[in-house]
């Protein structure tokens, strides 16, 4: 499985989660919105072990919690 840069270090698992989980997180936004939240508009993705979810970074500054079950806050 070819991987974002940003996300290289995830498990397999994890990486499928932060797919699911934007698709889902995308299809919510508006199309004017869609333009700032693209896969390459991320920036950084990190473990969030204590709260078992991925924090998701934007280059807009924008950062969400990505949980287990492909929803977000």
């Amino acid at each position: 499985m070819k991987k974002l840069p940003v996300a290289k270090h995830l498990s397999d698992e994890e990486y499928k989660l932060l797919l699911e989980t934007y698709a889902r997180h995308n299809s919510a936004f508006g199309l004017e919105k869609r333009k700032d939240y693209t896969l390459s508009d991320i920036v950084k993705v990190e473990r969030n072990t204590s709260e078992n979810c991925l924090n998701v970074h934007y280059r807009n500054g924008d950062w969400w919690h990505y949980l287990p079950n492909r929803t977000w806050y």
